[in-house]
């Protein structure tokens, strides 16, 4: 062989490392852009790989053999910001330890669970879920600035709707789904069979696909809180949501006529969450977003002190769900 045995072992070391960047980001982020990126990553690596095992280092200097290796030094940089993503991707999947104010022994203890709650959020768990309660007097859907943990009026802050693009600026129109913001109505990226989430007149109400965009509306006009998801349960039913991935997951669910946020405890299927819903005798709860850095949330406990659920901030996260005292 004429190549270069140096760097071509180089470029089979960043093969490897953007197929594990591919697993990575495929298993918890899904296809978005970051898997096409590391999905190019490792075919320039390959190439680079296949160009130094046969290069002709007698060869004189070619104009194109320059602006391949310009190119293959590029991809190994990338190669490491990508790597960076995937771990923290990795990162941001885990729950930071959590003290449950109690663990239910059986669904049927929930109800009383929840009268005997506390001020602020009480949290109670299951051997799979956690389930978040706050004591709220009001549900709001905030977009553009992060609700800050120093507010002591927020109980509650976790990522509502999807976005359809990673932009460090904000834009109403990047939100899916109609939203209202400070009982305005915005349009946002149009998706079909979304279901919605509405706040009105101290009701929440969860709203199938058919009915969830005239529901927003009218929240809106009745200066409530509204925005469009996928439902996961509606009235006992499963929704048309459907995803492969191995993460934590998380809904906006009604229970005893109360909205809260209910966690897997660790990584699960889709399918298995869902069933560890019904288990606990949810019939209604929407999907809340939960792509690595839309899943930071926190919660504020009994004492008043805010405390992390996923804590690991994103830049391009513009909308939350916050409940308030």
């Amino acid at each position: 062989m004429t190549g270069n045995k140096n760097k071509a072992t180089w470029f089979l070391f960043t093969t490897l490392l953007s197929i594990f960047n591919i697993c990575t980001i495929r298993i918890f982020d899904g296809f978005n852009w970051p898997f096409y990126a590391v999905t190019a990553n490792a075919l320039l690596s390959l190439g680079g790989l296949v160009f130094h095992m046969h290069e002709d280092k007698t060869a004189r200097k070619r104009l194109l053999t320059g602006i391949v290796k310009i190119l293959l030094l590029i991809n190994s940089v990338s190669v490491f910001l990508m790597l960076g993503l995937s771990l923290f991707i990795l990162t941001s999947q885990y729950h930071n330890p959590q003290a449950p104010d109690r663990i239910l022994a059986s669904p049927a203890e929930l109800e009383q669970a929840m009268e005997d709650s506390g001020e602020n959020v009480t949290l109670l768990a299951t051997e799979d879920l956690y389930i978040y309660c706050p004591d709220y007097s009001e549900i709001s859907f905030a977009a553009g600035d992060r609700p800050s943990r120093d507010d002591e009026s927020i109980l509650l802050c976790v990522a509502a709707a999807f976005q359809h693009s990673y932009q460090l600026d904000f834009h109403h129109s990047n939100i899916v789904g109609w939203h209202t913001s400070g009982g305005v109505l915005e349009r946002g990226t149009p998706q079909s069979r979304l279901g919605a989430f509405t706040y009105t007149d101290g009701i929440p109400r969860i709203w199938n696909i058919d009915e969830s965009e005239e529901a927003v509306k009218n929240a809106a006009a009745r200066n409530g809180t509204g925005y469009q998801q996928f439902i996961v349960l509606c009235d006992g039913q499963r929704g048309g949501h459907d995803s492969n991935e191995f993460r934590c997951f998380r809904v906006l669910a009604l229970l005893n006529g109360k909205a809260c946020i209910i966690d897997s405890r660790t990584q699960m299927h889709y399918n298995e969450f869902i069933q560890a819903l019904e288990n606990l005798g949810v019939r209604d709860a929407l999907y809340c977003d939960m792509g690595s850095g839309w899943n930071y949330s926190w919660y504020r406990n009994h004492e008043g002190k805010a405390v992390d659920i996923i804590g690991t901030p994103w830049p391009f996260s513009h909308n939350w769900l916050v409940f308030r005292k």
